[in-house]
């Protein structure tokens, strides 16, 4: 296993920007503040507002500012990283607390038969989201809306174009930071992403689990009941939607429709939150060999975590997310066996690869929606746009990095692969 410290992987700005904090503090400068009284007062001063109106986010910010102190041992960076994202979120609800105050409305708009494709990491859902994002009809959650997903009263244009340009910029700073990671999954600020950006804002998303190593944090996460996460995101999503129809004089944009396709590994954990939240979901499982989504999820959450501490990594990256994954299989075939067969469906890696338009067919016949040659040609172009411009298959990892192995993996999740009927994948 490499055990080397984190610092060996660290570009110059990440190492220059600890060397100078550390440098500050020696000469008396306060440390990089992560105490729930700082945040929650610069995210007022930030925004002028004082009510959240909903507060159901304070209990997974208090665990996960606990355990940020007590277990993740953070270097400098990793301090501003997660003192930043939490002011970010915590700005965004006081933003839209102000919107639901001021327009009731919103909340009592409904999300009728969400399409939610629902899968282990790096098995494919990526790629079926943005593809069907490519259908104007649907809605889908963009990058910088899952960042900055309230607009911001008082504004020019309720702030649309500050909220935009500041997910640019720190997306192009993620690339030279996070460089590994953009590799393995590419952002954008225009392109489709995860609804996880939006339980994020709810302290209550994986992906603090990638970014800091935090066991307790985690182990809490497990055991939460996150019905208050996924009402809040649902909340969210109205409010977005809304958004969008002020930018068109109140009205929806021509050819939009209100079925929304969204994606989120983490609802593996949680079929039945998700399903009291979205009870007419449409649910799309995606499956692909543990062996390559293991290893390559720990691979992926590791380029993130190396930068927010100096030591060594990678066990603990690989303990959380192998058990990540063995989690959250064994609870989304538990909780399956209680949704009705009519509102979920299975599909397999290698059928999307083999044969994308027959998949797609059967994916919309499941929805009820007709799939046009307009769409499907929109689709192909999607696929060839992307393979073009050699947006996946750049990331590259090895499991004995990770003190494990093909052999282990395969053990572990043996459940799944003969639950699933799911193949090896050929390297």
């Amino acid at each position: 296993m490499d055990t080397r410290p984190s610092t060996a992987y660290q570009p110059p700005f990440v190492r220059q920007f600890n060397r100078r904090t550390r440098a500050w503090n020696v000469f008396g400068m306060k440390k990089i503040d992560l105490s729930e009284a700082s945040l929650i007062a610069a995210a007022r001063a930030e925004t002028g507002l004082e009510r959240f109106g909903d507060e159901s986010f304070l209990p997974p910010l208090r665990a996960l500012l606990h355990w940020l102190e007590t277990e993740a041992q953070l270097n400098p960076f990793g301090r501003f990283n997660a003192r930043m994202r939490t002011i970010r979120s915590l700005k965004n609800r006081l933003w839209a607390n102000a919107c639901f105050e001021a327009h009731p409305e919103i909340l009592e708009r409904e999300i009728d038969a969400p399409i939610v494709i629902v899968g282990p990491h790096r098995s494919g859902t990526t790629r079926l989201q943005r593809m069907m994002a490519t259908d104007l009809r649907l809605q889908h959650l963009s990058t910088w809306e899952g960042f900055n997903p309230a607009p911001r009263p008082g504004q020019p244009g309720m702030g649309r174009q500050a909220r935009y340009e500041e997910v640019r910029n720190f997306l192009a700073l993620g690339r030279q930071v996070y460089a590994g990671g953009y590799v393995a999954h590419p952002m954008d600020a225009d392109w489709p992403e995860e609804d996880m950006l939006l339980m994020n804002h709810s302290f209550c998303g994986f992906s603090v689990l990638g970014m800091f190593n935090i066991p307790g944090y985690y182990r809490w996460f497990l055991e939460y009941d996150k019905t208050e996460v996924y009402r809040y995101t649902a909340k969210l999503l109205k409010l977005i939607a809304w958004s969008r129809e002020q930018e068109h004089g109140g009205a929806q944009k021509p050819g939009q429709g209100d079925r929304w396709v969204l994606k989120n590994p983490q609802h593996m954990l949680d079929l039945g939150t998700l399903l009291k939240v979205f009870p007419d979901a449409r649910l799309v499982f995606t499956h692909r060999d543990p062996i390559k989504t293991v290893g390559s999820v720990m691979s992926l959450m590791w380029y993130f975590a190396s930068q927010h501490t100096d030591l060594p990594c990678r066990a603990s990256t690989r303990d959380i997310w192998m058990d990540f994954c063995e989690q959250s299989a064994r609870r989304g075939i538990a909780q399956r066996k209680h949704i009705p067969a009519g509102q979920q469906i299975d599909v397999h890696y290698e059928e999307v690869n083999r044969d994308w338009r027959s998949v797609m067919r059967r994916i919309y016949a499941f929805g009820g929606i007709e799939l046009t040659p307009g769409v499907e040609q929109a689709m192909a172009q999607w696929l060839a746009d992307s393979d073009r411009d050699q947006l996946h298959g750049g990331h590259r990892y090895a499991l004995e990095d990770f003190g494990t192995s093909a052999a282990e993996v395969d053990r572990r999740m043996m459940f799944v692969r003969r639950h699933y009927g799911i193949a090896y994948e050929g390297k």
